[in-house]
């Protein structure tokens, strides 16, 4: 098997790039996002679209998104590091798959069908038109003028769907919303990916005296479509004793500012804005309980990450949550949307927290099963079976 991945952003290309290495089978790997902190893979197998970073680079520290929307510029540079990958394409040596990411592949994976590769598009999302109906109905809910998704990445990335021989996703919720949106089931298959494990493992007090302040934290972007307003929603039905705490962690977008004045939101609420993974790793490990209450999360990885640390999570349906989890075994799960379940649920946590530390402890033993190698596996088993099933 020879494989190319070609992703713009890093995502999860890189840990896939690195598991295709290792099992002598990945072709190249395209990015324009690459550090030393990569150099596990082969630097010979590697090609960096550099004028793609220097774009990318440069719309960040000029912070030309107060003169440029972020939508039009990412339909600018992803364009332009497509046509970077299917110019190199050209002159490649046979390579049996193309792997690409959605939105960076409308115009290469053409180039790699004429040269006789089986397509698959990666999507770490749902259905592009199932993002735009839950991010118009809840921009409709908080009575913000709605900024559509870029029709132009929406007619792209639609292409791409159609051409591609198969759309690989992380959780049964995005793979549900591409057959949802008509797209035939055989053509949509699901393996979830990693997590770093090792890095996030902490062992906990066994016993819930020795944490005497309940703490929770959510970590991902500060959006609508993360559900942030529905947690904190949760938060203000409930009736815990003050010294409790919400952290919340990660950057606020736009649409979330603009309605937090909205929100009643107490002083025991805490926004980090975003951190490092070392700072990550250490709020982890003071928390008492993980919440992830996404409207749309194509997998959710914080969830993988909060678990190996001994954490006992509660997640909404609308991610990878019951792939990893067994609902009051490693965790709970709940409607997305519902406020009411959620605070049931907090407030449930609060008053069992012995049972919430087994549950941590559960969910921790649980998520080896979702290392990066077991992915390596996973996905190497699941091209294998396409690419026969494919001849």
């Amino acid at each position: 098997m020879n494989v190319v991945v070609s992703a713009g952003g890093r995502f999860h290309a890189h840990h896939l790039a690195y598991q295709l290495a290792l099992r002598k089978s990945l072709c190249k790997l395209f990015t324009f996002d690459y550090t030393a902190h990569d150099s596990s893979i082969p630097s010979s197998l590697v090609h960096i679209d550099r004028t793609s970073k220097l774009f990318n680079d440069y719309f960040v520290k000029l912070q030309l998104a107060r003169f440029i929307a972020p939508a039009q510029f990412n339909v600018f540079k992803d364009n332009l590091f497509d046509r970077y990958v299917s110019k190199k394409l050209t002159s490649l040596d046979s390579f049996d798959l193309f792997v690409g990411w959605a939105h960076y592949a409308e115009k290469s994976l053409m180039i790699a069908r004429r040269r006789g590769a089986t397509i698959v598009i990666e999507s770490g999302s749902c259905h592009i038109r199932e993002q735009q109906r839950i991010l118009h109905e809840e921009y409709q809910r908080w009575r913000l003028d709605y900024a559509p998704i870029n029709s132009r990445t929406i007619t792209k990335m639609c292409n791409e769907y159609e051409h591609a021989d198969y759309i690989m996703t992380l959780s049964s919720f995005a793979q549900r919303s591409f057959i949802a949106h008509g797209i035939a089931g055989h053509k949509v298959l699901m393996v979830p990916c990693g997590v770093d494990v090792e890095y996030f493992l902490h062992n906990r007090p066994t016993e819930a005296a020795s944490q005497p302040k309940f703490r929770v934290i959510s970590v991902g972007l500060i959006s609508l479509r993360k559900g942030v307003q529905y947690l904190l929603a949760a938060w203000n039905k409930l009736n815990l004793p003050k010294d409790c705490e919400l952290i919340l962690v990660g950057t606020m977008t736009k649409d979330f500012a603009s309605i937090i004045s909205r929100l009643n939101i107490p002083s025991n609420v805490t926004f980090t804005g975003p951190v490092d993974r070392s700072t990550l790793r250490m709020l982890y490990q003071q928390a008492s309980l993980f919440v992830l209450p996404s409207l749309e999360d194509g997998f959710g990885m914080v969830i993988g990450e909060a678990m190996a640390s001994g954490l006992s999570v509660i997640c909404s349906t609308a991610s990878a949550g019951p792939e990893l989890i067994t609902d009051g075994v490693h965790g709970l799960i709940y409607n997305a949307y519902n406020s009411k379940d959620l605070a049931e649920k907090i407030d449930w946590c609060y008053q069992h927290k012995n049972d919430l530390i087994t549950m941590g402890k559960h969910g921790q033993q649980r998520i080896h099963a979702f290392s990066w190698d077991i992915y390596g596996n996973n996905i190497y088993q699941a091209y294998t079976k396409l690419l026969k099933d494919t001849i």
